[in-house]
Formats: C-alpha cells, sequence, structure tokens
C-alpha cells in the first residue's frame, strides 16, 4: 500500500513539475508605451533623455537624434527647416514583454505594441519583437519665416522685376544668350 500511495505521489509531483514551466514562463503583456522628451527648438541642443511613464514595465536605451531619418548625421543644435528623427529602443522588465510580432501582407515583422511620445505615435518602425522594440520619433522644424518687406524695398523689387522682363524681351528680340 505504501508504494502505491509514493508512485501515485511521484506521479503528481512529475505532472506538477511538468506544468511548472508553462506557468513561470507567462509574462505581462505591454500593449502600449508612453514616453515624454523635450521638444527640438531651434537653435537647442538636442535632449536624449527619453521619460518612460512607466519605468517599472520596460526600459529606454540609446536615445539619439539624427537630422533626417536613415541618416548617420548626428544633430549638436537643432536649425530650422530641417526633419529630426529621435532614435530609440525600449527592453521590457523581467515579467513583461512586448506584444506579439506579426506580419504585415508584404512579410514584414511589427508589433502591435503601440508607443507614443509626447502624445504622438510613432510612425517609424527600426526593430520588432517581444524582447525589443525599435523606434524612431520624427519631427520637422519649420524654415525660418521670411521678414516682412517695407513698402521701399517691394517697389525696388518691382522696378528690378520690370528691368529683368524687359532685358530678357531684347534678348530674345535679338538673339542674345
Amino acid at each position: 500500500m505504501m508504494k502505491k500511495i509514493l508512485s501515485v505521489m511521484f506521479c503528481m509531483l512529475i505532472i506538477a513539475m511538468t506544468a511548472m514551466p508553462a506557468f513561470a514562463d507567462e509574462a505581462t503583456v505591454i500593449n502600449e508605451v508612453r514616453l515624454s522628451i523635450t521638444e527640438p527648438a531651434v537653435g537647442e541642443t538636442p535632449d536624449k533623455n527619453i521619460i518612460p511613464a512607466e519605468p517599472d514595465k520596460y526600459t529606454v536605451q540609446y536615445g539619439y537624434w539624427l537630422k533626417r531619418l536613415y541618416s548617420n548625421d548626428p544633430v549638436e543644435v537643432f536649425e530650422a527647416g530641417y526633419e529630426y528623427a529621435l532614435v530609440f529602443y525600449l527592453y521590457p522588465k523581467d515579467g513583461y514583454k512586448f506584444a506579439a510580432t506579426e506580419k504585415d501582407k508584404n512579410g514584414t515583422a511589427f508589433s502591435t505594441t503601440v508607443v507614443y511620445m509626447n502624445d504622438q505615435p510613432t510612425e517609424y518602425c527600426i526593430y520588432e519583437s517581444e524582447t525589443k522594440l525599435g523606434r524612431a520619433y520624427v519631427v520637422a522644424l519649420a524654415a525660418e519665416e521670411e521678414k516682412p518687406v517695407s513698402f521701399f524695398q517691394r517697389v525696388i523689387n518691382a522696378i528690378k522685376g520690370f528691368f529683368a522682363k524687359i532685358a530678357a524681351f531684347f534678348k530674345k528680340l535679338f538673339g542674345i544668350k
């Protein structure tokens, strides 16, 4: 009788041990990530301090600014008239993972985890998996506005334009190139 009890207990122990890895591997899925950073401004140096809204769930690494997406031009000071990309990577902490990676119709992998920077969704994906997300946050700085032109300057510009048209007419008339 004792052998039967021991063998039943041994079988139960084996079954419990085989079921444990399935439960131990369960990680909480991160479906949304919210980050913030100081927005770029003309003449300012780039802020690389990306602040996660939930630092207990994921970490942010390698935050760097580039002049234009997919370039190797690092940014030292923001200038007007350029598009800048903040490239960064996210890593889940123990017990967490990013939403499953799926493939689009072209076979390109993407994660269904949505990443927001300053409440704007990041549209450019660099790397996707359940253990690492690479994203780029793109910001365009408008070209500097032209200063208002005085009435006197507009008259001079009109006269210059008028004489340029007359010169073009005579060049065409006499075949001068």
